[in-house]
């Protein structure tokens, strides 16, 4: 309901008469395991008979935290465009190669996340966190909202923090380009 509200702000209609009148449900896919990742990644080696190496999937599970799309595009990128010779095992420094090429190229996924950025709600929850400085007070729909979304959890010290360390990146050039395109030119 409140995003109906904020998304008819000024305008007259969505085209549908009630915010009640859903067409589409929405479902949200909880995180995967860093067991069910190592299963996810099985079942390509299975397929292919291409391993990946134990440090290669701690690693994959440790940049993601187990979101759903990032493992699958971890690993999409990591097989068919660093490692794509089926013969060759896919080593930790591949799913390095294979994250920064994603933010890289700000794929949907991602290029979804740095539009979420620029509303001042989110903002308002991620820069002072990202400075390391403590917020003001948060209208919980707001906390709420970000965590929903799958931009923060509650680590197990009870704090909010980025949802994973490929966000983290994200958010973290997103809200300093500003101020990084303010900079003259090093020379």
């Amino acid at each position: 309901m409140r995003d109906y509200k904020v998304a008819t702000e000024d305008r007259e209609s969505l085209g549908t008469a009630s915010p009640f009148n859903i067409k589409v449900r929405s479902l949200t896919l909880r995180d995967f395991t860093a067991d069910e990742v190592v299963e996810l990644y099985s079942q390509h080696t299975a397929d292919t008979g291409q391993r990946f190496e134990p440090e290669a999937l701690t690693r994959a599970f440790e940049l993601t935290q187990g979101q759903p799309w990032l493992v699958n595009a971890l690993a999409k990128v990591a097989v068919e465009e660093v490692v794509p010779d089926t013969s060759q095992p896919v080593r930790r420094a591949d799913i390095e190669r294979a994250k920064a090429m994603l933010i890289e190229r700000q794929e949907t996924h991602l290029d979804s996340l740095t539009e979420r950025l620029r509303e001042p709600r989110v903002r308002a929850i991620l820069e002072p966190m990202l400075a390391g400085t403590i917020p003001g007070p948060l209208p919980p729909d707001d906390v709420r909202f970000a965590t929903d979304l799958g931009l923060i959890r509650m680590n197990e010290a009870g704090a909010f923090e980025v949802a994973n360390p490929i966000y983290r990146e994200v958010v973290v050039r997103e809200l300093s380009f500003p101020s990084r395109a303010a900079l003259p030119p090093f020379r």
